[in-house]
């Protein structure tokens, strides 16, 4: 009586043939898609890459668009507290909270460094007149930060509080309020150009292929020129020649752009390739501050661009 042989020991085979197939399958496209040059960071702009000062920087979608905040909703919630009364013109220590919807703390640890800083925390008053990018830290039990804020007008302030989460490398989005005692100023401030003249230099802001208009993708330029024989030097700020950030008139939400080429090393720092893609999706005045760092000073201008229906 002929007896049947074992099959198991083919179908181990088999398996373990297919698993190694699949695997190299998998680490070939893996490395073909390490290997496509989008950037500033890796594959649809998600991952991490290293500085030149050896920091692991993580990266978060394209940051192009303008993000309504009246629409947006992260599992976030973020307070800030003035600790002491604020007062125009003088200093004021301010705290922050994070914490997600089911109370857990948005610690240090949790944040990736982008851009240099973990937390980003862009604040702008009732007028649009003044806008200041500040860097919360750490402090106390965990998911409480704090900065220091010295408030220019009175009024509403909003929050726009921009940072990467590890645990997901995916950008988030929180806003929030706090207000300064006084006579708040009335509406927007005066209305701006595309053109500012300051401390002997010229700036201008434009569009680089004709008017924005909302729904399409655009490309604006940021220039920057002596108004004498003074040589302009760019030095980096959060790593990079320049950051913009746009606010509507209502302050529904923000948008904050970095070069489409961000990487300092491609770049004649006397004269970098100052050019940001953009995509607003509602037509009217937008205020946007250039931050830049220019023969040793820090400088923060404003300029208003307009966006056709």
């Amino acid at each position: 009586m002929s007896v049947n042989p074992d099959p198991r020991p083919a179908l181990t085979r088999r398996f373990w043939l297919h698993s190694a197939l699949l695997t190299g399958a998998c680490v070939a496209a893996y490395a073909g898609i390490r290997m496509i040059p989008v950037e500033p960071c890796e594959f649809l702009h998600y991952g991490d890459f290293m500085t030149a000062d050896g920091v692991i920087e993580e990266c978060g979608y394209e940051e192009t668009n303008f993000f309504d905040m009246d629409a947006l909703r992260f599992p976030i919630i973020a307070r800030v507290t003035p600790l002491s009364d604020p007062e125009v013109g003088v200093e004021t220590p301010m705290k922050l909270t994070l914490f997600s919807m089911q109370g857990r703390p948005v610690r240090e640890a949790d944040v990736a460094v982008s851009h240099t800083e973990r937390v980003h925390a862009l604040i702008v008053d009732p007028s649009l007149d003044d806008y200041q990018h500040i860097h919360p830290a750490a402090e106390g039990p965990a998911g409480h930060y704090t900065f220091m804020f010295t408030p220019r007008r009175a009024g509403e302030h909003h929050v726009y509080l921009d940072f990467i989460l590890l645990t997901t490398n995916r950008r988030a989005l929180v806003s929030t309020t706090f207000d300064v005692p006084g006579a708040e100023t009335a509406g927007p401030g005066s209305p701006l150009s595309g053109h500012y003249e300051e401390d002997g230099l010229v700036y201008t802001l434009g569009s680089e292929n004709g008017p924005l208009r909302a729904g399409e993708d655009g490309v604006i330029r940021l220039r920057v020129a002596p108004a004498d024989t003074k040589r302009v030097k760019f030095e980096p700020v959060m790593g990079s020649f320049a950051h913009l950030v746009a606010f509507q008139r209502g302050r529904h939400g923000f948008a904050h752009l970095h070069p489409r080429n961000p990487f300092l090393r491609d770049h004649d720092p006397l004269d970098p390739d100052l050019s940001f893609a953009i995509h607003l999706d509602q037509p009217g005045t937008y205020r946007v501050w250039a931050q830049v760092k220019i023969n040793g000073r820090e400088r923060i201008v404003p300029f208003d661009l307009e966006v056709s229906s």
